[in-house]
């Protein structure tokens, strides 16, 4: 059983994580776009909520990103990621990030570098943290 305080993930490794994951999300939408000889509008948000709902709920907590970088996401209360926890976590604070202009990125980038657990908005919206422990 793994706990908030074990090996909590800082900026740097989040940070290196989504940077993979969202260059295999904008190549994935410019290969939809020329595939489908500018036909298809392929709407970029909406792929990314998707991918960052599903995947780590497929996938033990990972992300492709996270995955190359040994990081997961994980539940605080230890139990499996569950389709509401991660809508919550990815819809519901992508949804706040934009809706405060971007106020609520600084916020949890101060968030991660000052908490001992590194949990930001969306992880204690969602009751998720990241950590480098593998699943059971």
């Amino acid at each position: 059983m793994i706990s908030v305080s074990d090996s909590p993930i800082g900026i740097i490794e989040r940070s290196f994580a989504l940077l993979i994951d969202w260059g295999i999300l904008i190549f994935v939408s410019i290969m939809a776009y020329i595939i489908f000889d500018n036909h298809v509008f392929i709407n970029l948000q909406v792929i990314a909520i998707a991918y960052f709902t599903f995947t780590p709920l497929l996938w033990s907590g990972y992300t492709i990103g996270k995955r190359v970088l040994a990081i997961r996401i994980a539940r605080v209360n230890n139990s499996k990621l569950t389709f509401p926890t991660m809508f919550l976590r990815e819809v519901t604070g992508v949804f706040l990030y934009q809706l405060t202009l971007g106020l609520l990125t600084i916020v949890s980038i101060y968030l991660v570098t000052t908490r001992d657990d590194k949990r930001s908005v969306h992880d204690l919206i969602a009751g998720t943290f990241v950590t480098s422990h593998h699943p059971d």
